[in-house]
């Protein structure tokens, strides 16, 4: 295992932090006695508990402690949920915790958006990446969701919305017991069925009194609910764990394949018909072209997708900010020659145009074929713990992560991305007791240093992404939906793939519908794929980060406690332009940042079985963006150089709340409010805006003997964005007047930045299940969720209404084997959520209708 070394001499900041922690470990060595924290299960099986039983180890390191007694929001998934539930995607954790919003995982997202923001994806702990790809849950048996930024002893982290812990399988020391599942599915009674696939087995036990091992595999094949979008994957782990009086060494490996999956795009053109009617405008869209200092659209024939231009008009900006047709400027030759090629500004949508109007659109509608996406993934982590007295432990966790990426939609978003994570964490962790006026001071302390290395390569191209998207008819064949059908370019280049309709990169297309285009360069970058070379997230950059932390967990008797903690980070980063064409800009910087974060929690328990708490956290972080887990380049002045601001992101969380067993063992509750304040990871176009969110949590969980298990999880979240850009995919909306410009990243629109209400964020959500078990082993369990109306855009021409989901499983079980049947979207209502999260985004994508899936479990 490497050494770590600080090449930085120690700041005041960091030699108070050695101090506290050696004078906690002075003060209280004498009469010191290890504290035993007893978490009392309820009568059933742990593994499928509602209440929160699980010791918690997901916010201070090594430290545990219960749920009862931790002053954050948390809430746990228990391995039976983890193994049977339908859980799809991020979007479906909103059925174990309070502060999730649907949308913005486009199909393969696996970091929920948390309290409005980013969240952040832990395995035992160490912070990995939540990049694209399947939900797979192969390597775990549990997850702890927390909200809010993560304590300091995990260092630095971007997403500070929460965090989800997964806690990976562990091997079992005392039988042999193997697991095999299957399930089958989909048929869609109101739609097309689909077939889908997936299967596992899970095998351990001891080799011998010291030594155990576990093994799980898992094969799916998938096709979703959506048409032309697979979830396809093979997925293997390994872990082995040692064991004697006072050493714990435990290792695990996965390696995942997801060799052919999509993310969703949903539908474009998304207006109120839309919404409340599933009626969408179909026929072709009119382009704005601009030739010189003059901006031109093509007279069409009609809204078929071939039909011929009969001659061009000039479009002009008016008072209303529309962009309407010159009287008497009709003429019948194209503007836009070889010697005078015009550019693609934006479009607009006449539904005046023969064949453009209204109809109805499937919700399995939206992909095409021709996209597929690959991901491969490799971890390994090694923990290694001791105990060097009853009241002294050193643990050491190392970390590492290697990803391969290539995402390939509609021919012009087009990405290869590596990420490399080596992450090493060192813990001194003391338990100790002295006396104090009478009463009993503890101190549960961790103090340590943490190593992280983090690489990222990403090879991207999306410039005629957003110029084109909400152009497309959705009504036509699927596999049109590319820039080159789109505009009807004759080009092509030679190196292939989905993106060759670029043809000559900086060399004028030929189109046949609308002359000569000059188009936004991009180039072949190897399988298949093409990129920019000079743009904000093209960019190869490598990151250390060294962090010294310490956390004090102090109380005082039975009914004050203060959990306090600090950390210092040093980071050496650097950048540099991974695809520099022959001639091209080499661009490339590096510099130094230092970061600090301080996090203290005061709580009272005014009953053994409740406790009421205050956490404050002030923090600074890397706020990496795009389209990967890297860091991009700056704007303007600063665009050869790293982003600075990318080293500045301030977050700021007040937080209160109550937790409560009103009955031991059978009911418990917790409340909590908060205040927020983010600087958000940039978006593509390198714009960071500044979140302000306010909300309310409210978690109910009550099993009162092993028959009925419920959960309750309630929300109420206010937010909005400062410094907040209007660019996007259609900044004034889709607005089907013959006028009204999308498609043009604001270039037209001109509308300001500013201050705007957080968008695709609803008010009020409501989630929750009922689970009742029969003793002959037939049972069944309702489960859903609700949310209050909210809007799509920036602009507020889209709001979807209140909606809501039911989910019904109903299962028989036996203690070797079990069956279930699953009907998902029992009412099959026409639910939506946004498909990308950003206030410039306009995805709106329909959720699954109803589909009825079947699953069987055998143990042994």
């Amino acid at each position: 295992m490497p050494s770590i070394g600080f090449v930085r001499p120690a700041s005041g900041h960091a030699l108070a932090l050695v101090f506290v922690s050696t004078l906690s470990t002075a003060t209280f060595a004498a009469d010191t006695q290890l504290q035993t924290v007893t978490v009392q299960a309820s009568a059933s099986d742990s593994d499928d508990d509602a209440l929160p039983t699980r010791p918690e180890s997901s916010i201070y390191g090594g430290i545990e402690t219960k749920v009862l007694d931790t002053p954050r929001s948390i809430s746990q998934i228990n391995a039976e949920q983890l193994a049977d539930d339908p859980i799809r995607s991020a979007d479906d954790l909103v059925k174990y915790a309070p502060g999730i919003t649907r949308g913005g995982g486009q199909n393969a997202g696996i970091a929920p958006q948390f309290r409005a923001q980013g969240s952040e994806v832990f395995q035992d702990g160490q912070r990995a990446y939540g990049v694209r790809h399947p939900a797979n849950f192969n390597a775990y048996e549990g997850a702890d969701i927390v909200a809010g930024p993560s304590s300091v002893t995990y260092g630095s982290v971007s997403g500070s919305g929460g965090y989800v812990n997964y806690l990976s399988k562990k091997p079992n020391f005392n039988e042999f017991k193997t697991r095999l599942s299957g399930e089958v599915g989909s048929w869609v009674p109101d739609g097309e069925s689909r077939d889908a696939t997936k299967f596992s087995v899970d095998n351990t036990g001891p080799l011998s009194d010291n030594l155990a091992y576990r093994i799980s595999i898992t094969k799916q094949r998938q096709e979703d609910f959506y048409d032309n979008v697979d979830n396809n994957f093979d997925a293997f782990y390994g872990a082995l764990a040692w064991r004697n009086d006072s050493v714990r060494v435990d290792w695990n490996a996965s390696y995942d394949d997801y060799y052919d999956y999509n993310i969703t795009h949903g539908w474009n053109r998304a207006n109120q018909e839309l919404v409340d009617s599933g009626k969408y405008y179909a026929g072709r869209a009119t382009p704005i072209i601009q030739n010189g200092n003059t901006l031109w659209s093509p007279v069409l024939a009609s809204g078929a997708a071939d039909a011929p231009t009969l001659g061009w008009v000039k479009r002009q900006r008016n008072a209303q900010g529309k962009y309407s047709v010159v009287d008497g400027s009709f003429q019948t030759t194209s503007p836009n020659t070889r010697s005078n090629p015009g550019s693609l500004r934006g479009w607009v949508y006449d539904p005046a145009l023969a064949g453009n109007g209204l109809t109805s659109l499937s919700s399995q509608t939206g992909q095409r074929d021709e996209d597929e996406n690959t991901s491969r993934r490799f971890t390994t982590q090694l923990r290694v713990e001791a105990d060097l007295t009853p009241t002294i432990t050193l643990a050491n966790n190392t970390f590492y992560q290697r990803s391969r990426d290539m995402t390939d939609a509609v021919g012009s978003f087009q990405v290869q991305s590596k990420d490399n994570i080596f992450d090493n964490r060192f813990e001194f962790r003391s338990r100790n007791e002295t006396q104090l006026g009478g009463l009993t001071l503890r101190d549960d302390s961790n103090t340590g240093l943490i190593y992280r290395r983090e690489f990222n390569q990403s090879i991207a191209a999306n410039n005629s992404f957003g110029s084109t998207i909400n152009a497309y008819d959705l009504t036509q064949d699927p596999s049109g939906k590319n820039p080159g059908s789109l505009l009807g370019l004759t080009g092509s280049n030679p190196a292939g793939g989905n993106g060759a309709w670029i043809g000559q990169a900086g060399v004028p297309q030929f189109s046949n519908l609308y002359g000569w285009l000059n188009l936004p360069p991009m180039y072949p970058a190897g399988h298949g794929l093409y990129a920019e070379s000079v743009a904000p997230y093209t960019a190869e950059s490598t990151w250390t980060t060294q962090t010294l932390f310490t956390q004090h967990n102090l109380r005082l008797g039975e009914r004050v406690g203060l959990n306090i903690g600090a950390s210092r980070s040093w980071i050496d980063a650097e950048i540099d332009n991974p695809f520099v064409l022959a001639g091209g800009n080499p661009r490339k910087d590096s510099d130094n940042y230092r970061l600090f974060a301080f996090q203290v929690s005061p709580y009272i328990k005014p009953t053994e079985n409740s406790t009421l708490y205050y956490t404050f956290d002030r923090s600074l972080a890397v706020n990496t963006g795009f389209f990967s887990n890297g860091l991009g380049w700056g704007s303007g002045a600063g665009a050869n150089l790293l982003n600075p601001l990318a080293f500045e992101s301030l977050s700021v969380l007040h937080e209160v709340g109550l937790k409560v067993e009103a009955v031991p063992n059978e009911l418990f509750m917790s409340l909590a409010a908060f205040k927020q304040e983010r600087d958000q990871s940039p978006d593509s176009n390198n714009n960071i805006a500044r979140l302000v969110i306010k909300g309310v949590e409210s978690t109910i969980r009550y099993q009162p003997d092993d028959h009925l298990r419920t959960a309750l999880n309630l929300t109420k979240l206010t937010a909005y964005n400062e410094f907040a850009s209007q660019a996007g995919f259609a900044s004034a909306g889709f607005i089907p007047d013959n006028g009204t410009v999308f498609g043009d990243n604001n270039s037209l629109n001109q509308r300001p930045s500013g201050r705007f209400d957080a968008v695709q964020i609803p008010e009020y959500t409501a989630s929750g299940y009922v689970d009742y078990r029969f003793d002959s082993g037939f049972g069944a369990e309702l489960s859903g969720w609700w949310t209050s109306s909210w809007y799509l855009n920036l602009s507020k021409t889209v709001k979807v209404p209140d909606e809501y989901n039911l989910d019904l499983a109903v299962y028989y079980r036996q203690p070797q084997w079990s069956t279930t049947l699953r009907v998902l979207n029992l009412t099959n209502e026409l639910n939506f959520v946004s498909g990308l999260a950003g206030s410039s985004n306009t995805f709106l994508q329909p959720m699954p209708g109803r589909t009825l899936l079947a699953q069987v479990d055998y143990q042994f």
